[in-house]
């Protein structure tokens, strides 16, 4: 049986593509110096994440980035919303546990009440699924699908915790997909591990483990790290094992089952889990660090909106002028990976807008 399961869509385009970061600069050897003292800058240099752009917890949440960067793209690209089929929305932090936020951007954009909408819990891995599951909705629908992808994570790191408190940026992404007969074949790949669940969790505030009055505490857990029962834990060499062996497997494993190698790719677009992460994989993928675009040194780690934020950041005018071909893969919590071969352009990107905060 394969190790990693795969799926194609084709007669899908993307007909566009922005994002949108809170205006709010958080410079990591200022925050940092506390923590770290003399080490800030070695820390750093590994991560990679210089700056990240945070929201205030409360007044900005990862529904407004996401609405603002398909406003985005509306009145920037002339794109009639009327025709939408359906809106997807991946995130984790939901304005509401219930209802969910896909069903409250279709007000907020002026979608159609016949548009389908529905949200996608996933963390890392969550654009990629994203582009799934909306390709195939547009696919079904024969209508336009507008996806959302966008996370605030970073109130729910702890300024304390040596592991994750330099990493977490908030983003916002849209990203159109449209059917377009003729258009390429993506295909997939994906892997999903929950015996290690516990790798990169957030403990309490679910339906297990639900919110009591020790939880927006800090206590000092027996890994040396100082946070709530509402923030992140990481095992952060766990998730780095799961890294480095499992996604140049799963990106060795798409590329023979698409033909392809290295050279034959404009882009691999990797989610910007750290700036060391990520170069290990494109050297273990043989791909020059000229066709990995990184964006963690300024926006930080946003979660699943990394890849977006990346490609509309890094790429907004080649991705307006051109044919690129993209390997991109989204891995973390969960344990969860998931990869695609696509081709991506020309189409509308006027590339990442702050949101005043």
């Amino acid at each position: 049986m394969p190790e990693f399961a795969l799926a194609e869509v084709d007669n899908v385009r993307v007909a566009g593509i922005s994002a949108a970061v809170p205006s709010r600069i958080i410079d990591n050897a200022v925050f940092g110096i506390e923590l770290y003292g003399e080490e800030i800058e070695g820390v750093i240099k590994t991560t990679g994440v210089r700056e990240r752009r945070t929201s205030p917890e409360g007044s900005v949440t990862s529904l407004d980035l996401c609405v603002k960067a398909a406003e985005s793209l509306r009145d920037t690209g002339n794109i009639d919303f009327n025709t939408l089929g359906g809106v997807v929305c991946v995130t984790q932090t939901p304005d509401c546990l219930l209802p969910n936020n896909s069903t409250y951007a279709q007000h907020q954009l002026g979608l159609p009440v016949s548009a389908a909408a529905f949200d996608v819990n996933l963390a890392c891995s969550g654009y990629i699924y994203g582009l799934w599951l909306a390709s195939i909705s547009a696919r079904s629908l024969n209508k336009p699908v507008l996806l959302l992808d966008g996370d605030t994570h970073s109130h729910f790191a702890s300024p304390q915790d040596r592991a994750t408190a330099l990493l977490f940026g908030d983003a916002g992404t849209a990203t159109i997909i449209e059917p377009c007969e003729g258009a390429p074949a993506w295909t997939f790949a994906f892997e999903t591990d929950g015996s290690k669940r516990d790798a990169l969790i957030i403990p309490e505030g679910g339906y297990r483990n639900r919110i009591n009055e020790h939880s927006s505490e800090y206590r000092t857990f027996p890994d040396g790290g100082i946070r709530r029962g509402i923030d992140m834990k990481m095992d952060g060499m766990e998730v780095f094992n799961f890294v480095v062996r499992s996604v140049p497997k799963c990106l060795e494993y798409l590329m023979s089952e698409v033909s392809s190698t290295p050279e034959d790719y404009d882009v691999l677009a990797l989610h910007q889990a750290n700036l060391f992460m990520v170069r290990q994989v494109a050297k273990k993928m043989k791909f020059p660090m000229e066709k990995v675009p990184t964006t963690i040194q300024k926006y930080g780690n946003s979660s699943s909106a990394t890849i977006p934020v990346t490609l509309a950041s890094e790429l907004h005018g080649q991705i307006s002028s051109k044919k690129l071909k993209v390997l991109a893969s989204g891995f973390g919590a969960g344990l969860s990976l998931a990869s695609v071969s696509m081709e991506l352009g020309p189409c509308h990107c006027p590339g990442v807008i702050e949101y005043e905060c």
